[in-house]
């Protein structure tokens, strides 16, 4: 085996992060194991498996010896930005610390890290997946599209999945997914999905080049049934964008009227209003009022 080094900054707790990650449901795209996380994930068509922990302020992550070099770079580069690990969280401690009803979640979530969806195309298909239906049910709808069209590979013990491709499911079995109790609309959306990144060439590196967030955001809710919900979720896990907030959330709602930001939870004006307070923040404040609703 061969380890790999990441320093971690400050403002990084690794078992807030792993609370996040292991919150009961049915995750398919990796595992946990005491304080390890094993993932595989894709380098150039190729299933790259992982292991990491963190010891001394350093995150260590193990792969096979017959990992590349680019290949092990890209592991690194793929868990820095998976835990988002670049940004200085002082300034959104300091905006929280300002607001006696936020002040407490700097302190009690203290190095949680926006835990993020690097691959765009996995994002934009779990927003779709979780559309109007509740976690739990969404999390099972996911394993068993993971699991019909996605890759594998065995690793440590481990059977590691990937999630699917754009090719994989352009031409998914429609009769399949209903029997594994998706809707028409679902399958659907994920096909649409699909032929935006292979049809229309959307990709990560296209999005990322667009300069301001509403055109983003247009390239996104161009395709059918991908709204703004949607397009904000994966601008928000996929690109870090400050300003995408997934408004209708009920979680957010929900926490907000929880620590009395709002008095009513149908008061639409006022969690815009709210959200202009933390600006360049946004998406790190939502992050952690979805994170409160957890205790």
């Amino acid at each position: 085996m061969k380890k790999l080094q990441v320093s971690l900054p400050h403002h990084f707790d690794f078992d807030q992060c792993l609370f996040f990650l292991d919150r009961g449901y049915d995750e398919c795209l990796y595992q946990l194991t005491d304080r390890s996380v094993h993932r595989a994930i894709d380098f150039k068509g190729e299933l790259i498996p992982f292991s990491m922990n963190e010891l001394k302020g350093e995150l260590i992550i193990e792969v096979a010896d017959a990992v590349t070099r680019p290949a092990q770079e890209y592991v690194r580069s793929f868990i820095i930005e998976w835990f988002d690990l670049e940004r200085d969280l002082n300034p959104f401690y300091t905006l929280l610390s300002e607001r006696p009803s936020l002040k407490h979640l700097a302190k009690q979530y203290s190095g949680l890290r926006l835990i993020g969806i690097p691959n765009l195309f996995e994002a934009l298909c779990w927003s779709v997946i979780g559309q109007q239906i509740n976690l739990t049910f969404a999390y099972k709808l996911k394993r068993r599209l993971v699991e019909a069209y996605g890759e594998s590979t065995n690793y440590n013990g481990h059977t590691l999945y990937h999630s699917p491709t754009p090719e994989a499911l352009v031409n998914l079995d429609e009769e399949f997914l209903k029997a594994q109790q998706f809707s028409r609309g679902k399958i659907q959306y994920l096909k649409n999905v699909a032929a935006a990144f292979l049809e229309q060439g959307l990709s990560k590196s296209v999005l990322s080049e667009i300069t301001d967030f509403e055109s983003r955001q247009r390239v996104l809710t161009k395709i059918k049934g991908i709204g703004i919900w949607s397009a904000n979720y994966a601008l928000m896990k996929t690109l870090h964008q400050p300003e995408a907030i997934p408004f209708g959330d009920t979680g957010l709602t929900q926490s907000l009227f929880n620590l009395k930001v709002i008095a009513d939870r149908k008061d639409e004006a006022s969690i815009v209003q709210f959200f202009k307070t933390v600006k360049g923040w946004e998406s790190y404040t939502v992050f952690y009022l979805w994170r409160s609703l957890a205790g």
